[in-house]
C-alpha cells in the first residue's frame, strides 16, 4: 500500500474529517486495517502533503503551494528566567506566556521595548505577581491601559494577569500559541492595543501565509473570548487569507 496513491482521490479546497479519509482509503484498499489508515494517515502530514484543521479534521494542501511549518519562537533570557522561576516555584499550575517582541517577525514598525504576558490559573494570579514583585518591582497585575503607561518599567515590563479557561494548551516553555495570540491582538484590552491596528491585516497574513493554523482551536478560543464575529469579519474583510473551515 502506498499512501500517495491515496491523495488525488481526496478533497481538495474543503476541509474533510477522518471518516472521509477511511472510505477514500477502503474505495482503493478495500480491506486495509484501521492501522495502516493510521499509518497512511500519518505519512501524508509528515509529507506535508495534508495538514491538519482542527481534532481530527484535514485538509490538502496543493503541491505548488509554499511550504508551511509549526510556528514557534527563539523566547528572550528574560522570558525564559521568569518561565524558570515560576515553573521551580509552582512545577503543577497552568500558566502560559508570550512576550511582545515575537511580533517583530510581522510588524513593519518594530517594537523596541519588550513586554511578557504571563497568564496564570484565576486563583493564583495574585500569588505569581507576589513572587515576581520581590525581585521585579515594577511588575504588573491586570494593569488598566492607563495604569500600564504610567507604571512601566525602564527596561521589560512584566504583566501578571488571568489565563481564561478553555484557552489552547501551550507549546514548549509554557509558550502560548499563535492561534490564541492572533486572537487576543484583536480583543479590546491590553494585549490588543499595544500594536497599531493598521499593522494587524499584515500580521494574520504573514502568519497564515508562513505557518500551519488550527483554525478550528482558534475560532473556538475567540468564541471564548467573545470574539467571534469580529474574528471572522476582521479576516474575510481586511485581508486576503482564504479560510478552510469556515
Amino acid at each position: 500500500m502506498n499512501a500517495a496513491t491515496i491523495l488525488p482521490h481526496l478533497p481538495t479546497g474543503e476541509v474533510f474529517n477522518k471518516s472521509t479519509f477511511r472510505q477514500t482509503v477502503h474505495s482503493i484498499y478495500p480491506h486495509c486495517s484501521e492501522s495502516s489508515i493510521n499509518w497512511m494517515l500519518f505519512t501524508l502530514r509528515k509529507q506535508g502533503s495534508l495538514a491538519s484543521a482542527g481534532t481530527g479534521k484535514y485538509y490538502r494542501i496543493l503541491q505548488d503551494a509554499p511550504a508551511k511549518k509549526q510556528y514557534s519562537y527563539p523566547h528572550s533570557p528574560d522570558y525564559l528566567d521568569l518561565e524558570k522561576e515560576i515553573t521551580d516555584a509552582y512545577p503543577l499550575m497552568d500558566f502560559q506566556m508570550w512576550e511582545l517582541i515575537q511580533m517583530n517577525d510581522f510588524v513593519n514598525h518594530q517594537i523596541a521595548k519588550n513586554v511578557i504576558f504571563i497568564e496564570v490559573e484565576a486563583m493564583l494570579v495574585d500569588t505569581v505577581y507576589e513572587l515576581l514583585h520581590e525581585k521585579y518591582p515594577y511588575a504588573m497585575i491586570k494593569p488598566t491601559y492607563d495604569i500600564f503607561y504610567r507604571q512601566r518599567a525602564p527596561e521589560t515590563d512584566i504583566i501578571v494577569q488571568k489565563l481564561l479557561t478553555e484557552a489552547p494548551s501551550p507549546d514548549a516553555y509554557h509558550s502560548c500559541v499563535i492561534e490564541k495570540l492572533l486572537v487576543d491582538l484583536l480583543s479590546k484590552k491590553l494585549s490588543g492595543s499595544l500594536i497599531e491596528r493598521s499593522e494587524y491585516p499584515r500580521i494574520y497574513e504573514d502568519v497564515f501565509h508562513k505557518y500551519n493554523i488550527d483554525e478550528t482551536r482558534m475560532f473556538r478560543y475567540a468564541k471564548r473570548r467573545h470574539l467571534y464575529d469580529s474574528l471572522l469579519s476582521f479576516i474575510k474583510t481586511k485581508t486576503d487569507i482564504q479560510l478552510m473551515t469556515i
